[in-house]
């Protein structure tokens, strides 16, 4: 059996096998006796389900657990390589496309550039030849791939998979892009669409010591994404914007955002707010060595601080400031166990990450000073397409 047509089907007997076989995935390597406690089988069943998932190739012995007096327990794992996922970050500044085994570990990945140029048929198209170019260089069968995840800016109608209107993007034409029924079509495996900040908090708690705690996760850059997990389920609101936070109020008289209303926070945490500032001080007559322009991109930015431009280094400082009570202010309403940071300024330049955690924790209401832990992750800038790929995994156990 194909572990596509395992995954697919839909009987009783299927949705007690296919629980033993997440049982395996998410706990492995695990004895026999640990997975009777958990499904609570007869022996005898138990032992038929495993010789079956052993039969198929879908998991295998992978050594010998620790004796609690007789013979030592044999342990059992997936076989990770027995199928392949799609994991797919599409933001307002670059796309990436990556492959995965069923353990989640990455074995290749395209990244490019979102341009003017980047249409959705262009986007879509490269997503094609890039998959297909995967196959083949592996040396994939048809059924070996069983399913694209993929992370993206919202607006999203998740359920019928389309991407509706985001805003920012560089390219024209972001508008109702059937993503979903498309790739589908294409490859005839199923494709699940979420917001990119929700995905890569999934694909996060997939590393955390303590699992299926609850995650806020913020992604900074040309706009501002934040994602939260409760329990290790995704928040999700009708319209799979991650983008709402950024407009939260953080000063009630401060700076124009986008939407036409004051003091947003992404009036200040924006790359495009970021230029704007940087822009309006060197007209006021501030010494920068940074030309004013429209063009300036976050490695402009890092590059000029680098240098001490001291234009420069304020106006990230001040964003940073922001930044830190916009989210002790989402602490303080959702009291997560976890706040994990995603952006270039986060990941190129420590003082402005560490500004942020100074301020939140400023502002955070003192019941959650000692239960909320801070970091960038473990997976970065590869958040969204594993745990989007993670998310399209799990979706197959969503009734186990």
């Amino acid at each position: 059996m194909h572990m596509k047509d395992f995954l697919e089907e839909d009987s009783t007997k299927s949705h007690t096998l296919k629980k033993l076989y997440y049982l395996i995935y998410a706990h492995g390597p695990i004895s026999k006796a640990d997975l009777q406690m958990m499904t609570n089988l007869r022996h005898t069943t138990l032992v038929r389900m495993i010789d079956e998932l052993l039969s198929n190739h879908f998991i295998y012995e992978s050594g010998r657990g620790i004796s609690s007096g007789g013979r030592p327990p044999v342990l059992y794992e997936i076989v990770h390589n027995r199928a392949f996922l799609i994991g797919i970050d599409l933001s307002r500044t670059h796309t990436t496309i990556a492959l995965l085994d069923l353990k989640l570990s990455m074995i290749e990945k395209v990244s490019f550039p979102m341009t003017q140029s980047h249409s959705p048929e262009i986007i879509i198209e490269k997503m094609i030849n890039t998959i297909k170019q995967f196959i083949h260089i592996h040396k994939l069968k048809n059924d070996d791939l069983i399913g694209i995840g993929i992370g993206s800016v919202g607006p999203l109608d998740r359920k019928q998979g389309i991407i509706l209107n985001p805003d920012s993007f560089p390219s024209s034409g972001w508008n109702r892009i059937p993503i979903t029924r498309t790739l589908e079509n294409e490859f005839n495996v199923k494709v699940i669409l979420e917001n990119g900040a929700n995905t890569a908090a999934f694909g996060e708690n997939k590393y955390l010591s303590v699992q299926d705690q609850d995650i806020l996760y913020c992604i900074s850059g040309v706009g501002l994404r934040c994602g939260m997990l409760v329990n290790g389920h995704a928040v999700q609101n009708k319209t799979g914007v991650a983008s709402s936070f950024g407009h939260m109020i953080v000063d009630i008289d401060g700076r124009e955002c986008i939407c036409g209303k004051k003091g947003c926070l992404l009036a200040y945490t924006s790359l495009e707010s970021m230029k704007k500032q940087i822009n309006e001080r060197i007209s006021a007559g501030e010494n920068s060595t940074l030309l004013q322009s429209e063009n300036l991109t976050f490695k402009h930015l890092i590059h000029a601080v680098e240098l001490g431009n001291k234009v420069v280094e304020g106006v990230i400082m001040d964003s940073a400031y922001y930044y830190g009570i916009g989210v002790a202010n989402m602490i303080n309403f959702m009291n997560p166990d976890h706040v994990l940071f995603n952006g270039p300024l986060i990941y190129a330049y420590p003082p402005y990450y560490e500004k942020i955690i100074r301020t939140a924790k400023k502002y955070m209401f003192n019941a959650y000073e000692n239960t909320v832990s801070f970091s960038k992750g473990v997976l970065k800038e590869d958040a969204v397409p594993v745990g989007a790929a993670a998310l399209l995994f799990n979706s197959f156990f969503s009734d186990n």
